[in-house]
């Protein structure tokens, strides 16, 4: 067998290797034939793969390039660090207890209290928070919204803020509560539904952002502690004396103040006194001042049913509460029916064409018809009338009964004119289904009174009727019609007047005077408005001019807007407002006319009448007011007097 000459790796040949004389043998036993064969075969191996030649590569395992010991330290720290952070945060997220988590949803705000009241009862309301989080909460406020109806009386603890009723908590501990008791009443309307409201606002601990939780208590008024009761006769006849009795009574412990008690009535009665005394004149309704706890009380009120009063008729009494904005809160109310028989003579009162309640002007003439019929089976006899016209703020003065015009010949007494048998011979005696009228006229003021500073003029109205014997029978019974009021509306004049020269004699129009046909003539018009009773809103003045009277533009207005309206050729003045301060506006413009042959020798219309409208702010009530249309005569221009008719063309 040969040896292959080996080579390294640079294609040179390796360096022989010196020869080791084998060491002496020591005898061996004899070899079997399978022995010989096998040691044959790792000897030509070895031959091939002579492990104890040259050193070349290692074919028998991997080995690693030589790297730095520093490194692999600092590298080995990254892995190790790295792996702990992330064991940690698994371990935070998936072993931690969910209860060290905040969800807020441990955080409560409650109210407790009754959720149906009586109106006036005293309660208690208990507002409660609770912090059921294993986190504290840092910061903590408390606000407390009430309706307006609830009128507090205590609050424990009393609150940071009075005014917005608040709280400053402050921290809270896992697993803390409190509470605020509120006391009061609540005043409201019967069946009205109300909301109490809490609003926790927190923070909790190594938070930067606010949460809050809102609690809402809905309360409904069921009933109240006051109750009114309304008691009067079941049958009655018109004219007869109708006693009422209307009682109020406070159930509760607490003391009310301003309490209101009302009476409604039905149109045709005529309530005549009240014990005690009403606060108004038509005895409908009592200021209670105070109630104390558990009293009672009653008012008594006397009237009659008009004459035309017939059939069931139902009158009310209401108890209520005065709120601090003078709001009406009703409590209770009370009714009982009546039945008014028809009665035997029934008696109208007509003003101006109508009946009820109408406005009127100073200086008015009113225009007053009586009535009357016997609408039963009966004669009645000995029947007198008596119309009476009690004016304000002076009965006497607001009526002018020294032109008080009466055909009859009534006899009159004052403020009342009377006619009996003697004036009208049809009352003495007056049959089943017999009627009549009986009709007087009579002025009113012409202004107002100069030693009065009241807003209010007015005149009631009504008639009395007594009849004396009823089928030869002394009745003596008594009835009266409802009253009603012609109010007076406010003092406001229109005053209008062209002219040529002024007052001072200064010419402010231009032109031939008097006028020429075929030459244009300028005129100045003033409009004067004057007021002082009552403020007045939305005011116009308007007026047409004619086809050859033209606008020139030129206006001096003190207040208001002036305008021209083309398509209606009117003049326009409007004003939204003019108060009482104000006692007099002035308006003028200048206006010009060309006189057509048709005008010769004519004192032609320069502008047609001015019609003022407005409202009265205090009876709301328009006013409507004209003045006549102005010509070419100047009658309040003494310059100019005589110089209004228009002289022939050249």
């Amino acid at each position: 067998m040969f040896r292959k000459k080996k080579t390294d790796t640079t294609g040179q040949a390796a360096p022989a290797q010196p020869t080791v004389p084998p060491a002496a043998a020591s005898p061996e036993p004899p070899q079997t034939a399978a022995e010989a064969i096998e040691q044959e075969l790792e000897q030509e191996l070895h031959s091939i793969y002579d492990i104890s030649g040259p050193v070349g590569p290692d074919m028998t395992r991997l080995e690693q390039a030589p790297h730095s010991t520093a490194k692999k330290i600092l590298v080995g720290m990254v892995v190790f660090f790295a792996f702990l952070a992330a064991v940690s945060w698994a371990g935070f997220f998936f072993f931690s207890p969910e209860d060290n988590k905040f969800s807020g949803e441990g955080v409560e705000v409650s109210i407790d209290g009754p959720a149906q009241i009586k109106s006036g009862d005293l309660l208690s309301y208990q507002v409660n928070y609770k912090n059921g989080e294993r986190i504290p909460l840092g910061t903590a406020s408390l606000q407390l919204r009430l309706p307006k109806e609830f009128v507090i009386q205590e609050i424990d603890p009393p609150p940071v803020d009075p005014t917005q009723l608040s709280w400053q908590i402050g921290s809270i501990a896992p697993g803390r509560d409190g509470s605020i008791t509120v006391r009061g009443v609540v005043l409201a309307t019967l069946d009205k539904q109300i909301d109490l409201q809490a609003i926790l606002t927190y923070r909790p601990a190594d938070f930067n952002s606010e949460f809050q939780k809102v609690s809402t208590r809905t309360v409904g008024v069921a009933d109240s502690v006051v109750d009114v009761t309304l008691a009067g006769p079941t049958k009655i006849m018109p004219g007869d004396k109708v006693e009422l009795d209307l009682s109020y009574i406070n159930t509760s412990d607490s003391e009310f103040r301003k309490v209101s008690l009302r009476a409604i009535y039905p149109p045709n009665f005529i309530p005549e006194t009240a014990e005690p005394a009403a606060a108004d004149e038509g005895k409908t309704e009592w200021l209670i001042d105070s109630l104390p706890a558990n009293t009672q009380g009653h008012v008594k009120v006397v009237g009659s049913f008009a004459s035309d009063a017939k059939g069931k008729t139902d009158i009310k009494a209401q108890i209520g509460f005065i709120d601090e904005n003078d709001g009406w809160q009703l409590q209770k109310e009370a009714a009982f029916t009546t039945d008014v028989l028809e009665g035997q003579l029934v008696v109208a009162l007509i003003l101006n064409g109508k009946t009820g309640d109408q406005s009127i002007r100073f200086g008015d003439i009113l225009h007053y018809a009586i009535t009357y019929r016997n609408t039963g089976s009966v004669v009645l006899e000995d029947v007198a009338l008596a119309a009476v016209l009690d004016g304000q703020p002076d009965p006497m003065q607001m009526v002018q009964w020294n032109n008080l015009r009466d055909k009859q010949e009534g006899l009159h007494d004052g403020n009342r004119v009377t006619w009996t048998k003697k004036q009208v011979t049809a009352l003495g005696r007056v049959g089943p289904q017999e009627e009549g009228t009986i009709d007087f006229d009579v002025p009113v003021l012409a202004g107002t009174l100069l030693d009065s500073t009241s807003k209010d003029y007015r005149i009631a109205s009504w008639v009395e009727a007594t009849i004396g014997k009823i089928d030869d029978e002394t009745a003596n019974r008594k009835t009266q019609t409802p009253p009603f009021s012609a109010v007076f509306l406010s003092d406001s004049k229109l005053a209008a007047e062209a002219r040529y020269f002024n007052a001072d004699g200064m010419a402010v129009g231009s032109g031939p005077l008097p006028p020429v046909v075929g030459q244009t003539t300028t005129y100045r018009v003033y409009w004067d408005v004057a007021n002082s009773l009552h403020d007045l809103s939305d005011l116009k003045i308007s007026a047409r001019l004619p086809s050859n009277v033209a606008w020139t533009g030129r206006s001096s207005v003190d207040a208001g807007d002036l305008k021209f309206d083309a398509a209606n050729e009117k003049l326009i003045w409007t004003l939204n407002w003019l108060p009482t301060s104000i006692k007099e506006l002035k308006i003028n413009f200048d206006v010009t006319m060309t006189p057509t042959d048709d005008q010769t020798d004519k004192t032609p219309t320069l502008i047609d009448a001015a019609i003022l409208e407005a409202t009265d702010k205090q009876t709301s009530a328009p006013i409507i007011l004209s003045d006549p249309p102005l010509s070419t005569a100047l009658e309040n221009d003494d310059l100019a007097a005589g110089k209004g008719k228009v002289l022939p063309g050249q």
